[in-house]
């Protein structure tokens, strides 16, 4: 019995697989596809590939800066919001004061609005500041709404961690402050990684905010593929190329980091 629920379970995992992996499979396909291939009406598997769809978005179409863009505004918006959101989770997590699961909530609310109802604001904050259509718009945006989803698992992963060990740590001389960032941070240093390749990857994908906040400057990847779509019709090619190139960052990071992102996402999961 146990076997036949093994073999079962496999089976199930594998028809998942092909699922998820065929799209993706399409798409990297097709960038390899010239334009009568493409436009076949029987889908075609086998063909004599070319490369001339990668050089002509990216070099022609100068699409090659919107990927530093997308990698500039990913990276910093992910660097301040665990900056910022670290210190906020371990305060919510150690300190009691009046009104904390009220602001708490305050920042979780963050991220139920609709993006599209804190576009328009955020359009006319950043106007009245004179950074529309600039790079540092996006960044504070997704930062905005990152934020909340760090100060969310942050707090999670710090009380698990038993406060004797601050307690210890401020015993052998430490401030509360260096048992912070000298003991409590290093113990959680995967739910860090767990949070920050979250936060990555919400931000690389992220198409709103960044097509209303700029237009030409600091474009990430992601505004630039409507760019393709031109009276003459859909450039499909180059649209799959721009796809797998923005898949890529992603999937490198995630690689890097996998080891600490199954243990972040498992951290506190199972106690002695």
């Amino acid at each position: 019995m146990n076997k036949s629920w093994k073999i079962l379970a496999i089976g199930i995992l594998a028809c998942v697989l092909v699922i998820a992996l065929t799209p993706y499979l399409w798409i990297l396909l097709t960038s390899f596809k010239g334009r009568l291939d493409i436009l076949s009406p029987d889908p075609r598997w086998f063909f004599t590939p070319t490369l001339s769809n990668y050089p002509e978005v990216f070099l022609g179409k100068d699409y090659l800066p919107l990927v530093l863009n997308s990698l500039i505004i990913s990276i910093s918006s992910t660097v301040l919001s665990i900056g910022i959101g670290v210190p906020a989770a371990y305060v919510f997590a150690r300190t009691d004061f009046a009104g904390k699961e009220d602001l708490f909530f305050f920042f979780l609310t963050t991220r139920m609005a609709p993006p599209i109802s804190i576009a328009v604001p955020l359009f006319m904050f950043f106007t009245a500041l004179g950074l529309t259509d600039t790079i540092y718009a996006v960044v504070i945006a997704h930062t905005s709404f990152n934020l909340s989803l760090v100060v969310w698992m942050m707090r999670g992963f710090f009380a698990e961690i038993p406060r004797e060990i601050d307690e210890a740590a401020m015993m052998d001389g430490r401030s509360k402050l260096g048992a912070f960032v000298r003991v409590v941070v290093p113990m959680a240093a995967p739910g860090m990684a767990a949070t920050a390749v979250l936060c990555f990857i919400l931000s690389w994908n992220e198409f709103l905010y960044a097509f209303i906040l700029v237009a030409f400057e600091g474009r990430p990847l992601t505004v630039g593929i409507p760019g393709l779509i031109t009276p003459h019709g859909t450039l499909w090619g180059q649209v799959a190329a721009v796809a797998v190139v923005a898949t890529l960052p992603i999937l490198v990071f995630t690689f890097l980091v996998q080891k600490h992102l199954v243990r972040g996402l498992t951290f506190g999961a199972v106690k002695g």
